[in-house]
């Protein structure tokens, strides 16, 4: 395995090189920073909700006290107005006037007397329908009376109601001329009232009070922040009554999402709008229907939750650097060993076996290296001691090569003999010989580690065909193998050794035929099946069980300890089948009733052929 760029070059295959060091980072990063953000938002998220109900509960308490108040400010200007009904004498002089000067000084006194009850009051207007009278009374001036047909214009309205509110405008003398004290540019609203002679709906008479909007504005004030949130109060008709800005008192209210909710039936509410929140709260009144309203920028209302955000965003940013640096400083400590060690590693790879480890640590890292220390010293000497013992097996061998017939001269021999039987009319000899000739050849072959299914048959076959003609009537044997399994390629000498213990152990010697079958099949998933099945003596049972034991562990990599000779063959057959499928393949042993042996042998080609394509 070689690392070239950011890729690993392993069995001739590149992959794509992955650092554990940067995945762990990656990792604890993800793991620490996630969690973080989550709780951050999760947490202004609910702090945001929670603020905003608190913070509209509170206005709307405090909206609340402010029509409070406002209603018991116009209450008692209502009340003030009600002293025409009260004094028995204010009616009677209505009619005297211009005649009787004392009813016109109790008129004057009365006026003045309402003007005084109030804080706030601007003006008063009266005309006396009947002498048709108007008399302006204001705090800095003399009352001023004169004769007029008809009342003041802005008076004409609301002649028809007992009571009504004019919108906030500037203030005016009513028609009289303006004094050197006289304040026109105030900004006030005008309680009417309709003076009849109850119990008759006869008009006496029309009066006006003019009343200054710093009662309303001193109201208005302590229920919001100047510099951040916005105040309005609105009449009915949308006409603003106050404003927090002085350039909107007595201007029509232009925000139609206002106006909509203005006109609602809700009595109080809130919505939001623009990037703020609204609280309504409506005043109904005889005499007018006001709504106070009051906007709170977002901005202002979220300023807690956003103060709260951006103290735990710094905590977090901290918090982030010290499991930055705590993330790299861990990483890099665990990971640094294991670089090390890849490092021996590609070197021992190389060829440099005597390489030097030294880690000194007292963890688990440090044990890691001891080992493997250990695991290459050890490795050091058996391939010293392997050396020495190849050494001498090749020398062995040489000699017992030198000993040995060749095989070449031996199957001319059988040739030259089989040559000899045919020409003294002896064909059996011949074929008998051709067929241990054959046998030879192929086991003797080792170009061809592999053949097909139909070759090793046919070596079984001429192996039955001689054991046969020991036997004679005693052995009867049948090869039946499915078409599509001939073809198929397998490990050479497989059947062979199998079929050999047959003879070895199966086969009844109290003069019974001896029956062998052998068949193949092919099952799913590229499975080739071969069964061998013998009619001879069946193993014993504790035998039978611990001998499938002993191949179930070498199946599943658990090196199996064989003693017996036929132990080691079967063994030798599984190893090479498992050599050849990457462990895949599989023999099972059987007794059959009511007596006879079933060896079972599956091949999983599929997965040799798939690693053979990938390769």
């Amino acid at each position: 395995m070689t690392k070239k760029g950011n890729y690993v070059h392993e069995g001739g295959k590149p992959m794509k090189f992955r650092s554990i060091r940067s995945r762990l980072i990656q990792f604890m990063l993800l793991a620490t920073t996630i969690p973080l953000l989550l709780s951050i938002s999760i947490t202004y998220i609910h702090t945001k909700e929670t603020i905003k109900e608190q913070s509209l509960e509170e206005n709307k308490h405090l909206i609340f006290q402010g029509k409070t108040n406002l209603n018991n400010y116009l209450d008692n200007i209502n009340k003030a107005s009600l002293v025409v009904y009260t004094d028995t004498n204010f009616l009677r002089n209505l009619r005297k006037i211009p005649d009787d000067y004392r009813a016109v000084a109790e008129v004057f006194t009365l006026l003045q007397n309402i003007q005084s009850t109030i804080n706030g009051i601007e003006r008063i207007y009266l005309h006396a329908t009947q002498s048709d009278q108007s008399t302006l009374v204001t705090p800095a001036t003399f009352p001023k009376r004169e004769f007029r047909s008809e009342p003041y214009v802005s008076t004409r309205p609301y002649e028809k109601y007992t009571t009504a509110v004019e919108p906030t405008h500037k203030s005016h003398d009513y028609g009289f001329p303006p004094s050197p004290t006289s304040y026109s540019e105030r900004d006030v609203f005008t309680f009417h009232r309709t003076i009849t002679n109850i119990p008759s709906e006869k008009v006496l008479g029309v009066l006006a009070i003019d009343v200054r909007l710093d009662a309303v504005a001193a109201i208005c004030e302590q229920l919001f922040n100047k510099n951040n949130e916005q105040l309005l109060v609105v009449d009915e008709n949308g006409n603003i009554i106050y404003s927090g800005r002085d350039e909107q008192i007595g201007q029509k209210l232009k925000d139609e999402v206002l106006l909509e909710h203005i006109h609602q039936n809700l009595t109080s509410g809130s919505f939001e709008n623009g990037g703020a929140m609204h609280v309504f709260e409506k005043m109904q009144t005889p005499y007018t229907e006001w709504t106070i309203i009051k906007r709170i920028p977002n901005a202002t209302l979220y300023e807690r939750a956003t103060q709260l955000t951006q103290i735990n965003a710094a905590i977090a940013v901290v918090a982030l650097l010290i499991i930055v640096f705590g993330t790299l400083f861990i990483s890099v400590r665990i990971t640094e060993p294991i670089k090390r060690l890849t490092s021996y590693m590609n070197r021992i790879q190389s060829g440099q076996l005597d390489v030097d480890i030294d880690w000194n640590s007292r963890d688990e890292t440090g044990i890691m290296f001891a080992r493997f220390k250990q695991m290459m010293n050890t490795i050091n000497n058996l391939i010293l001691r392997e050396y020495r013992l190849e050494l001498a097996n090749k020398t062995n061998q040489l000699k017992a090569l030198q000993a040995q017939i060749n095989p070449h001269f031996l199957y001319n021999t059988l040739q030259s003999i089989g040559t000899l039987a045919l020409q003294n009319n002896v064909p059996r000899i011949y074929a008998l010989l051709s067929s241990l000739a054959k046998i030879m050849r192929y086991s003797m072959n080792n170009n061809d580690a592999l053949v097909t299914l139909r070759e090793e048959a046919e070596h079984v076959r001429l192996y039955l065909d001689l054991q046969k003609e020991r036997f004679s009537d005693q052995l009867e044997f049948s090869i039946q193998l499915e078409p599509e399994t001939l073809r198929v390629p397998m490990p050479k000498m497989i059947l062979q050794p199998l079929v050999e213990n047959y003879f070895k152990h199966g086969l009844d010697n109290q003069g019974n035929p001896g029956r062998l079958d052998i068949t193949s099949r092919m099952k799913p998933h590229g499975v080739l099946e071969i069964v061998i099945e013998n009619n001879g003596e069946s193993i014993p049972p504790d035998e039978l069980k611990h001998l499938n034991w002993q191949l179930e562990r070498q199946q599943t990599g658990v090196q199996a300890e064989w003693t017996d000779e036929d132990g080691i063959g079967l063994h030798n057959v599984l190893m090479r089948l498992q050599l050849y499928t990457e462990h895949e393949s599989a023999l099972h042993i059987d007794n059959i009733k009511p007596q006879g042996v079933r060896i079972t042998v599956e091949i999983h080609t599929e997965a040799k052929h798939t690693e053979e394509n990938n390769e």
